[in-house]
């Protein structure tokens, strides 16, 4: 799943782990608009237990996550941006 964000691309990925017990969520964020594409952002990785969360859920989480990422960076540069 990829959203855009504040000239972000945010993609979200999920997948069981190798005893199926866990979510492991992973969110890549990559400047996509001419004023943040050579902006580096770490990804957001967050293990979930499968037995308090489902999977859209799961998703959620790191998607909002990766969003408040974005978002401490943007309030960060934003002097520089405006």
């Amino acid at each position: 799943m990829a959203v855009e964000y504040r000239g972000f691309r945010v993609t979200v990925d999920a997948k069981a782990d190798a005893t199926d017990t866990q979510w492991l969520c992973r969110a890549v964020m990559e400047g996509v608009d001419a004023q943040v594409e050579t902006a580096k952002l770490p990804s957001v990785e967050l293990a979930i237990p499968k037995l308090k969360i489902d999977v859209l859920m799961a998703l959620s989480v790191v998607e909002q996550t990766a969003k408040q990422a974005v978002d401490e960076w943007w309030h960060a540069k934003q002097p520089e941006m405006a």
